[in-house]
């Protein structure tokens, strides 16, 4: 058994954690680590089936910024936090936008 691998991340420069974020950060990428390991003959026989049949795949990790606002929903998706909350605001704008138009 090869011993344990370990990765080092380089945050922002302008990045100052505490000893709270480091540890969150920590477990985050323990957990990915983890499920990407775990399920990977899964998702990686399906990803050949696809190419089999004639498929580009490929797949990116991203972020999702959810907006509630009674029974209303809006969901946004961006590969950046950033990006996701400026989907996020353009979809909340559209639908200010529609509801003074009706």
């Amino acid at each position: 058994m090869a011993g344990n691998r370990v990765v080092q991340v380089t945050l922002p420069s302008d990045a100052e954690p505490t000893r709270e974020d480091l540890e969150l950060l920590e477990a985050t990428f323990q957990a990915i680590a983890g499920l990407h390991f775990e399920g990977r003959r899964d998702w990686e026989q399906t990803a050949r089936r696809l190419e089999t049949e004639g498929w580009s795949v490929g797949c990116r990790l991203g972020w999702i910024a959810e907006a509630r606002r009674g029974r209303e929903v809006e969901q946004a998706f961006g590969l950046t936090r950033a990006q996701a909350f400026t989907e996020l605001r353009t979809l909340t704008e559209l639908d200010a936008l529609a509801s003074y138009s009706s």
